[in-house]
């Protein structure tokens, strides 16, 4: 009996530097024949507490002085403070409890409680390269501390160290394996590229959602994948979650290209609420920022999956992030017909026309219509730049009908979609032209000046059209102002001055082109109408053009060639006229 605090144990043992604290207690107690009820009762330990490896600080000076050791005999390797080195989510994650495994080879050698066989990963001994056993082997019993310490199964009573095990030479499984065991300790060491031990874990535990009921890719197993939290008879396997690793291993080793692979086998063999299911429990990962590089190729993968029509806008992963869809190359027809209003034969149409491209697929037997995303765009973006003819006029500050007027003298640009009847306009070069026309705010306007429908109707008569404002103010020959920051042409105002001088301009021109009215030609050779008309009907001279108003009037015009002949007619008869008078005196 122990009766002091400060007693110590008369046997008192070194504990190995990988060995377990509770394997190590079990061994001293068996050592020193005390029952192992008794020494944990002694340092006021639970059962639990002294099978799993959580002594409390109270319960390990104690231990201490009971072997005869310093303080700090005992570090992470023996499984003391696992819980801190680990954190507690992870401790609870991948830490055995109340059960056992190990190495057959081992024990044969040196019979004692490794702790690395406390992890629930490790399923094979890196020195031996056998699998690691964690039932009996005859009446597959799981397997207890004190039935280890033992020796023999407590319910069959077989000899574990009599097990024969065969080494495994399955790559990826013993890789897997030891560099997990490796990086356990070593914080700094990783297991595959940006992971160390840690991270590996928490990413495998959510990879594993996109291998269950997949192939074994490591051909480690015949069977379809099933880990530790799925009962096979009843039965959690070790061994199956540890191959399950080994595919994670696999999963994330040629980056990106395996990782595809097997999410391409996982969209083929899941379905349904199955599919979102196991889909949301691998996404939790993507919320760590230190797995970016997955949820980069996770991402870009369902960006081509989209891209190739066989999943929807509506898949989880865009309803997370919407903003991914900006980066796919290709929409669904429907989806266009959705959220802009183009039917489905005008789609068509535009597609003939080379305004939009259309990709036909087949997937699962149907098939499918996609618009490039590009042309689309870029067609929506014109789309949207393009106005009415009406609209051109309320830009501009006029009737539809004058703005045909401007379109015809080639101010504007008309435009026709495909083979659409309905002509439009570039708001941008509408935009353009009000620019170049627009007044310059001042603070009043003098009374000189005359506003821009006034300049239209009182010299309309000659020929003082908006087709003449727009050309005399990009000359420069007039200047238009304004005073408010309207936008439009009607609110210019202009100097009368400067549009009587323009009219002038106007009427030379026209004179030119179509010669002088009739009534002037009366005043230049100083005739009355009836004596010009008789002249001219007794001459059969033409007006070189006639100019037929609405209202059914006409009006005449003569050019100088025209005029010359006129007053050489004229004048021939003067002459006649006064021979005719001399000779009648």
């Amino acid at each position: 009996m122990i009766k002091e605090y400060n007693k110590q144990l008369l046997i008192r043992p070194f504990i190995e530097s990988d060995e377990s604290i509770s394997g190590f207690l079990y061994r001293v107690s068996k050592i020193n024949r005390y029952r192992f009820s008794y020494l944990y009762n002694y340092l006021h330990l639970s059962i639990y507490e002294a099978q799993n490896n959580e002594f409390t600080q109270e319960a390990l000076q104690m231990f201490t002085v009971l072997v005869d050791r310093e303080n700090g005999f005992l570090n992470e390797r023996n499984g003391y403070n696992l819980k801190s080195f680990l954190g507690s989510e992870m401790y609870s994650k991948i830490i055995l409890k109340n059960k056992v495994k190990y190495c057959p080879i081992c024990i044969q050698e040196k019979h004692y409680h490794r702790t690395v066989w406390c992890v629930v990963p490790f399923h094979l001994c890196v020195v031996h390269k056998v699998i690691l056993v964690d039932q009996c082997p005859q009446c597959k019993h799981k397997l207890t501390l004190s039935a280890f310490m033992n020796r023999e199964c407590e319910k069959c009573f077989c000899k574990f160290e009599n097990i024969h095990s065969e080494a495994i030479d399955n790559f990826f499984f013993l890789e897997s394996q030891q560099r997990m065991q490796n990086a356990l300790w070593e914080k700094d060491r990783n297991v595959i590229s940006n992971c160390n031990f840690f991270q590996f874990i928490r990413l495998a535990y959510c990879s594993l959602h996109l291998l269950v009921g997949g192939i074994d890719y490591t051909a480690m197993l015949s069977e379809n994948l099933s880990f530790f939290h799925n009962q096979s008879e009843g039965v959690k396997s070790g061994l199956k979650l540890a191959v399950g690793l080994s595919n994670v291993y696999w999963m994330y080793l040629d980056f990106p290209n395996n990782f595809y692979f097997v999410m391409d086998d996982f969209l083929k063999r899941n379905v349904g609420s199955k599919r979102y299911e196991r889909l949301n429990a691998f996404e939790k990962i993507l919320e760590e920022a230190d797995f970016y590089w997955v949820t980069e190729a996770y991402d870009a993968y369902f960006i081509n999956q989209i891209d190739e029509g066989n999943v929807r806008r509506d898949f989880s992963v865009f309803r997370k992030n919407p903003n991914l869809l900006e980066h796919r190359s290709r929409v669904r027809k429907e989806e266009v017909r959705q959220f802009t209003g183009i039917a489905y034969e005008k789609l068509h149409e535009l597609n003939d026309y080379n305004e939009l491209h259309i990709e036909t697929k087949f997937t699962n037997g149907q098939k499918r219509y996609l618009v490039e995303k590009s042309k689309l765009d870029n067609f929506l973006s014109i789309k949207q730049s393009l106005i009415s003819k009406k609209e051109v006029g309320l830009i501009i500050g006029v009737i539809p009908d004058t703005v045909q007027k401007i379109v015809d003298a080639g101010y504007l640009s008309p435009i026709r979609v495909a083979n659409s009847p309905k002509v439009v306009y570039q708001i941008q070069e509408v935009n353009s032209l009000v620019k170049e026309c627009l007044g310059v705010i001042v603070e009043e306007i003098s009374s000189s000046m005359i506003n821009f429908h006034h300049v239209l109707s009182k010299y309309a008569k000659h020929s003082f059209t908006i087709l003449e404002i727009i050309a005399f103010t990009q000359s420069g020959q007039i200047k238009p102002y304004r005073l408010s920051e309207g936008k439009t042409l009607a609110e210019n105002y202009y100097d009368e001055e400067q549009v009587k001088v323009c009219r002038g301009i106007i009427k030379k021109r026209k004179q030119e082109q179509n010669g002088i009215c009739f009534n002037d030609v009366m005043k230049n050779l100083k005739v009355g109408e009836k004596r010009l008309w008789k002249v001219l009907k007794e001459q059969g001279i033409e007006a070189d053009f006639t100019l037929i108003w609405k209202d059914g009037r006409k009006r005449y015009y003569f050019k100088e060639e025209t005029i010359l002949r006129i007053k050489a007619c004229i004048s021939k008869s003067t002459e006649i006229n006064e021979l005719n008078a001399i000779e009648g005196i």
